[in-house]
């Protein structure tokens, strides 16, 4: 996976982020208590660790390598008295017009929406970052098309 690109990540508000717990196709953070908003420094070291960590992950990273750029969504989520950043992420063809390209099909702005996608195969996924460690756990991927 090639070093991610700051514009294909955006920080989702604390309601609006509430709609990322619900996925159809995988499992998501349980138990959360709240919202938090991550801040920017938080992001990029985020996004400095993310590419390596979902190389080691077993059981989808290898499959993801034909994928070049993944658009991000984050939400800063409480579990208990612990804050994690959970990472919504998908190709960057989904949700909106292409930086390189014509609109994709759907209009809705990915930015500010979650996007939820059942199936889609392992592109899509989601992953608990916890800052304080700079640690990701949890890796969750789609199911198949």
């Amino acid at each position: 996976m090639a070093p991610l690109d700051p514009r294909d990540g955006a920080i989702l508000s604390g309601e609006v982020s509430k709609g990322l717990l619900h996925q159809c196709s995988r499992g998501a953070p349980t138990n959360v208590t709240g919202t938090w908003t991550p801040d920017r420094q938080q992001i990029v070291e985020l996004e400095k660790g993310l590419p390596a960590a979902l190389a080691a992950e077993p059981s989808h990273g290898r499959e993801l390598g034909s994928i070049k750029t993944f658009r991000r969504q984050y939400a800063g989520f409480m579990l208990g008295s612990r804050r994690i950043i959970y990472v919504n992420a998908f190709p960057s063809e989904i949700g909106g017009p292409n930086k390189d390209g014509p609109p994709a099909a759907r209009t809705f702005d990915w930015r500010k929406q979650p996007e939820i996608v059942c199936d889609g195969g392992p592109a899509f996924f989601g992953v608990e970052y916890d800052p304080a460690p700079k640690a990701f756990q949890h890796f969750e991927f789609n199911g198949l098309l």
